[in-house]
């Protein structure tokens, strides 16, 4: 069973800042896009024994606190919150002739949440990520 978790705050401002052509300076703010809470939480475990021996079942989330969408800091974006899954199979692990042999499906963005992942300007956004599935199967030797 393996469990990775991590945590980031980020505690940050502009602290030097040459003002626009209009005077207005960036000092003080927050830079855009940085967003002051990071967590992400992945598990997975392989099961060791019986019909199922080899088989490895993941699950993950990754949080993305709040950020400001311009160098003012006149808006938000909203934080997100993320689900990832996984499911593995070591062919080896049941027929010794397969060792080496594995295959492994990920679904990143599970429920396929629709979410902005950052803005330049008001009206300058990207959107994150939708539902991806990646399957991998792999040989070593």
């Amino acid at each position: 069973w393996n469990v990775i978790a991590s945590y980031t705050y980020n505690d940050v401002e502009v602290t030097k800042d040459n003002p626009n052509f209009a005077g207005v300076s960036n000092k003080g703010k927050a830079p855009v896009r940085v967003p002051r809470h990071l967590l992400s939480l992945w598990t997975d475990y392989t099961l060791s024994s019986g019909a199922l021996d080899g088989l490895t079942l993941g699950a993950g989330v990754r949080y993305t606190g709040t950020t400001f969408g311009d160098a003012q800091n006149t808006f938000k974006v909203p934080a997100y919150t993320l689900v990832d899954a996984m499911v593995g199979y070591d062919f080896g692990r049941a027929t010794p002739s397969l060792r080496g042999l594995s295959a492994s499906l990920n679904v990143r963005n599970l429920t396929d949440k629709y979410y902005v992942a950052g803005c330049f300007l008001n009206s300058a956004c990207l959107l994150g990520a939708g539902r991806s599935v990646v399957a991998n199967v792999t040989y070593k030797w």
